[in-house]
């Protein structure tokens, strides 16, 4: 156990985030009973009922703490040690070994498969499983040995409860029936009413499932299934997975992989051949608890073999206990392939487990930061600015700002930003039209807030109308810019030749608009003029000025214009030009003047 806490530390960190917000939100539909018993056992998730796991953690705990996530780590964390504790009891019961009881549970917590169930919240349903297998399956071992009645009892139990947890349940009469199979042929018609509840379940959850438009989990009966066995088993032996993390182990990933293959299958089959079942019996675990799973190939996730992994963890203090029986050669094997075995999972373990805490951390910086500009502003709308793509995904997509009444927009500019994927909702529901937007903030509806500084960004200036200056790299203000900007770099902005930005045009007291004078802040390289002057000038909606000839790109290029904007005019399109472009190096991009500011002076 102390070993398990030292590899996974980040798991009482963690924060919430993905799903964990839509599992949080059930708790704003209960308002009476009827609602409660609807969020607990209607059809979810790809038609998932888990009452037990899911829903009876978040429903349960979030009335009492909110969003502080440690209670619902702790949770996690004490499920685990749960795991851990009847982990070790059945590797004693089935290897009559101290050494395997440590070992065992050693090697099953330090697969990198368990990462995720154990830093995401969402994913506890896995480790709620694996007790549930663990206990039923313990249960029946001590009922193999005693043949007494109580704990076949147990494992009924266990076993009925675990319908309630996770859809993979329905295969551990199988499991069961296999162990009694090769174990304890005698008691096999005990084990085979089993069967009954998993297959009335499988009607049931086929029946209620609701098929969505595109359906990741979709069951693929054919060849595919093969290749994702191989997918999971490559997983679940961590040389793989640790040579795509660490580059410099690459080269070692495949011998690795196929080294512990060869020893795993050739153990289990010269076992077999001189009559032990045990690793058949652990090879078979594996199969049948990832069964479920190889028909999803669109769908494959690391932590779905996390109850299988059971299976190797098994075979693995099985190999020890016999290795330990024999003499020197076969105990450097043995203990030579374990210890290859940990130095790939520990660092990749620990490495998985930080990356999704850290995943977490700006999740929790947005969301708290969001929730107390609400609270010192309630009422008032919050757009969200310089939002990138994986933290709109990991924190935004399931709506957490509904869990304290926030409402809460990307601008235009930060839903430009995020790439759509197919199979989930439209980035549309999360904006509203430049219009719209503009409008709220012009009326002190609304406030627009920096997901990446974690401050509100000053709009006073558009309490007016639209802004009467722009600093280019400022991103609030985006879609008041032409379509033909490259992205801001430092506190300036690259234009091509031509390229334009909105302003808005102030009002005198006495309804008279004035005049001004349009003044721009930019520079240029000096390769642009090395040949010959550089001819730059604005335009005023499509009214040239001007022309203005740079001659020293060492100095900033200001230009100006003056305003005389009719009257009632609001806003105004400021076009600047050159009349040439340079591509710079392997810069593929047309390069006229790099803007600072763009502003209206009185």
């Amino acid at each position: 156990m102390v070993f398990f806490t030292l590899v996974y530390k980040y798991t009482l960190r963690a924060w919430f985030q993905y799903d964990d917000f839509a599992w949080l939100g059930i708790s704003l539909q209960v308002h009476s009973w009827r609602d409660f018993w609807h969020a607990m056992f209607a059809p979810m998730a790809g038609g998932s009922i888990r009452p037990f796991s899911d829903r009876a953690l978040f429903l349960g705990f979030y009335p009492l703490f909110g969003l502080h996530a440690l209670p619902y780590r702790i949770a996690i964390y004490v499920t685990q040690l749960a795991n851990i504790a009847v982990l070790g009891m059945i590797a004693q019961r089935l290897t009559k070994s101290d050494w395997a009881a440590f070992a065992v549970p050693v090697l099953w917590s330090v697969n990198s498969v368990l990462a995720w169930p154990l830093t995401w919240t969402s994913a506890y349903n896995e480790v709620l499983c694996s007790l549930v297998f663990l206990v039923a399956f313990y249960a029946l071992v001590r009922y193999v040995e005693t043949d007494n009645w109580r704990f076949n009892a147990l494992q009924w139990t266990a076993f009925l409860f675990g319908f309630g947890v996770l859809e993979i349940n329905v295969m551990y009469p199988l499991i069961a029936i296999l162990y009694v199979l090769l174990i304890a042929p005698k008691l096999l018609r005990n084990m085979l009413p089993l069967l009954i509840p998993s297959i009335v379940f499988s009607i049931i959850h086929f029946a209620t499932r609701v098929k969505p438009q595109k359906d990741v989990y979709a069951l693929h009966l054919d060849l595919t299934i093969f290749s994702t066995l191989v997918h999971y088993w490559n997983i679940a032996l961590d040389a793989g997975p640790a040579g795509e993390y660490f580059p410099r182990f690459h080269f070692a990933a495949l011998p690795l992989t196929a080294l512990f293959s060869a020893a795993i299958l050739g153990f289990a089959a010269w076992r077999a051949w001189r009559g032990d079942r045990i690793p058949i019996f652990c090879l078979g675990w594996f199969v049948l608890a990832l069964a479920p799973f190889l028909p999803i190939f669109e769908h494959t996730s690391d932590y779905y073999a996390m109850v299988p992994a059971i299976g190797l963890a098994l075979l693995g203090g099985w190999a020890l206990v016999l290795s330990l029986r024999n003499n020197w050669f076969y105990r450097l094997l043995t203990l030579g392939l374990m210890a290859l075995y940990l130095a790939c999972a520990i660092p990749l373990s620990r490495l998985a487990s930080r990356y999704i805490f850290a995943h977490s951390v700006p999740v929790k910086k947005l969301v708290l930061g969001v929730r107390e500009v609400h609270q010192k502003n309630p009422g008032k709308i919050i757009f969200l600015e310089d939002l990138d793509d994986e933290l709109f995904w990991d924190g935004v997509y399931d709506r957490p700002f509904r869990l304290f009444g926030a409402e809460v927009y990307l601008t235009p500019a930060a839903a430009e930003k995020i790439r759509q994927h197919p199979e989930l909702n439209s980035v549309a529901g999360y904006t509203m039209s430049e219009s719209a937007m503009l409008a709220a903030l012009s009326g002190n509806r609304a406030l627009i807030y920096d997901a990446r500084s974690g401050k509100l960004i000053d709009v006073s200036e558009l309490s007016a109308g639209l802004p009467r200056r722009i600093e280019l790299a400022r991103p609030p203000l985006d879609s008041l810019l032409g379509p033909s900007w490259y992205a801001a770099e430092g506190n300036f902005r690259w234009m091509p030749k031509d390229a334009s930005v909105r302003l808005g045009v102030p009002e005198s007291g006495t309804g008279e608009i004035r005049t001004g004078v349009i003044r721009v802040d930019a520079f240029c390289a000096p390769v642009q003029i090395a040949a010959q002057p550089l001819v730059v000038w604005l335009s005023i909606d499509g009214r040239p000025g001007p022309r203005l000839t740079v001659r020293d790109c060492n100095q900033p290029v200001i230009l100006k214009m003056p305003l005389d904007a009719a009257p009632g005019k609001k806003e105004i399109e400021v076009g600047v030009h050159v009349d040439r472009t340079i591509r710079v190096g392997g810069d593929q991009r047309d390069l006229g003047l790099g803007v600072r500011s763009i502003q209206v002076e009185n």
